[in-house]
């Protein structure tokens, strides 16, 4: 893989990167991405069906000397970017107002596109069928893989695993990270609604603040959440907005509170939900008020297959020598792979992306967020020793 041919193939891929990088486009409006996607799948000749859960594309490769129905290893990437306005000076710059590929699905998606080319130049020698899928809205609920599990893409062939890779610009170009069991957490979003009583800050008997309803609410049920959730088990409850359009003396009739839920246990998940809802109604009585407690339900925690990623661990030291794959900690981050893991054996590992003498240093979801290109190489390495052994 490292003759003077795939390097050439390298730069294309490159070209690729820096096509999507540009040209971002928000969760489930993937349209122009589908249509470049699929127009360089069929300039190469590979087998593809468009407009998957809308804006998704599923691409087969077959095993030459194997059956078609026989069951396969499935790839894949995401398509979608982010309400984020591009702070990098650098020719390829997101050309889309407000929009950017700051979570690397540009480079997940060029790197399974250049995995693809290089399985279907190779189909003489593949062990079982390959199926990739480039999937729409990972950042969005109710997250792209749920749908596109829907659409039946784990099915006809039906898929037997499952490997996506994530960029991490927290380790240098070169370097891969791996985590066996739980390795990210579940995601619910938490809205909350107050009804108070407004009025004239000076007259305290004669409003109900909605601020102090919400604070009280806020505090206790951290309180309730830290003192009952079970030692062994990962969690962050958050709260990121806290609105009520009063003044220094108006007091605003209602407020919101606008947060997030991350744990890796499911039975603690919906007694945390219970937990909170329980302290809504208490404090709202408590203030003669009103709480109404919503939550957005969002991606799975996920869990890496235990025997998938050993044998991914022990392809990938192979590949690139064991002393540059590194064991990774707990995320509380999520991530919609983990659909995947709840009907098949998954695996999601990270490509190191960081180069911190070239300024890369900027982690996923920052505006100067970047990669080391170098990286799509090493990846496209990776994806295609897993799916050759």
């Amino acid at each position: 893989m490292e003759n003077p041919t795939f390097q050439a193939f390298v730069e294309e891929v490159r070209q690729w990167r820096r096509y999507l990088h540009m040209h971002p486009e928000p969760s489930f409006e993937e349209h122009n991405t589908m249509n470049y996607v699929s127009q360089i799948l069929a300039k190469y000749g590979i087998e593809h069906q468009k407009n998957v859960a809308k804006t998704g594309i599923v691409a087969r490769i077959a095993a030459k000397h194997h059956p078609l129905d026989m069951p396969c290893l499935a790839l894949r990437a995401d398509l979608d970017a982010l309400p984020i306005e591009e702070q990098n000076d650098v020719p390829y710059k997101s050309q889309v107002p407000g929009w950017m590929h700051a979570c690397g699905h540009d480079v997940h998606t060029s790197i399974l596109l250049g995995t693809a080319v290089m399985l279907h130049a190779s189909a003489e020698q593949l062990k079982r069928p390959i199926k990739l899928i480039f999937q729409p809205g990972e950042e969005q609920n109710p997250g792209g893989a749920s749908l596109m599990i829907k659409a039946g893409v784990l099915e006809n062939p039906p898929v037997e695993q499952l490997i996506a890779l994530h960029v991490y610009p927290e380790l240098p170009v070169g370097q891969l990270g791996i985590k066996s069991g739980f390795y990210m957490a579940s995601s619910d979003e938490i809205h909350v609604e107050i009804e108070g009583v407004g009025g004239h800050g000076a007259l305290v008997d004669r409003f109900v603040n909605p601020i102090d309803i919400g604070m009280s609410w806020m505090q206790q049920s951290k309180q309730q959440i830290l003192a009952l959730c079970p030692d062994e088990v990962p969690q962050v409850l958050t709260f990121g907005r806290f609105e009520a359009l009063g003044s220094t003396n108006v007091v605003a009739s209602s407020a919101s509170i606008k947060g997030t839920f991350r744990t890796m246990n499911e039975t603690w998940r919906a007694k945390a939900k219970t937990i909170l809802a329980q302290t809504a109604q208490q404090v709202a009585a408590s203030f003669g008020a009103k709480i109404h407690l919503n939550f957005n339900e969002g991606y799975p925690f996920l869990n890496n297959d235990p025997v998938l990623t050993e044998k991914v661990k022990g392809i990938l030291s192979q590949e690139f020598g064991a002393d540059n794959i590194h064991e990774l900690d707990l995320r509380m981050t999520a991530e919609d792979f983990a659909f995947y893991g709840q009907h098949r054996p998954i695996c999601l590992f990270r490509l190191g992306t960081g180069n911190a003498q070239k300024g890369i240093v900027h982690a996923v979801h920052h505006p100067k967020f970047d990669i080391d290109e170098q990286a799509l190489q090493i990846g496209i390495r990776a994806m295609l020793s897993i799916a050759m052994q």
